[in-house]
C-alpha cells in the first residue's frame, strides 16, 4: 500500500464504528482481553463497498495473484468477505496468545493469512517458528493459516500500530 492509501485507511478507521477486540473461542465470538486487547473496526467486510474495503480489495487481490505465482496451491483459494482492522495503542494491547488462523471448526477452511501494516510501528508480529515480522507502513505479508505458523503480537506493544488482516479460504 502507498503512504496515501495507508493515511486514508487510518483516517477512515478513526471515523468508523469500532468495538473492543474479540476472538473466536470455543466456537463463539468472545471478549478475552488477556488474549487479545485492541480496538477494531465493527463489521469489516469487503461486501460493504466502503472506501476501506475498496482500497484493501484491490491490494489484497494484486498481492494474492503475486503470491499464487510464487506458491501455487493445488486448489484456488478465495478471499474471505470478512477481515479484521485493528488498532493497538497501549502497552498491554495486542493479540497476546499464540494462535494460528485455522484452529477451530469455524476457521478450518482458512489456508492463507494476508495482512497489512499501516504505519511504521515499533511492534510487529512475533512468529513462533520463523523470524519476526517488522511493522512497516504499507507492508503486505502472506503466510499459511495452519499450525506451522503460530504467531502473536510482539509483547509488550510499543506505541501505536494499525494492522489489517484477513484470510484466503477454500470454498
Amino acid at each position: 500500500l502507498t503512504q496515501k492509501e495507508c493515511d486514508i485507511l487510518i483516517s477512515q478507521f478513526e471515523t468508523s464504528s469500532q468495538h473492543p477486540g474479540c476472538i473466536i473461542y470455543e466456537d463463539r465470538i468472545q471478549l478475552k482481553p488477556d488474549w487479545k486487547q485492541c480496538v477494531q473496526l465493527s463489521d469489516a467486510k469487503f461486501s460493504d463497498n466502503s472506501i476501506i474495503s475498496n482500497i484493501l480489495w484491490t491490494a489484497v487481490n494484486n498481492n494474492w495473484n503475486k503470491y499464487q505465482k510464487e506458491y501455487p496451491l493445488s486448489r484456488r483459494g478465495k478471499v474471505d468477505d470478512e477481515y479484521s482492522f485493528k488498532k493497538f495503542e497501549k502497552e498491554d494491547d495486542g493479540y497476546k496468545a499464540w494462535h494460528c488462523e485455522a484452529d477451530s471448526p469455524g476457521t478450518a477452511k482458512r489456508v492463507v493469512v494476508w495482512s497489512f501494516y499501516l504505519n511504521n510501528a515499533k511492534s510487529g508480529t512475533e512468529m513462533l517458528y520463523y523470524p519476526n515480522i517488522r511493522a512497516r507502513m504499507g507492508r503486505c505479508v502472506f503466510f499459511p493459516a495452519a499450525w506451522t505458523h503460530y504467531h502473536r503480537s510482539c509483547i509488550p506493544n510499543k506505541g501505536l500500530k494499525y494492522y489489517v488482516s484477513g484470510w484466503i479460504s477454500y470454498e
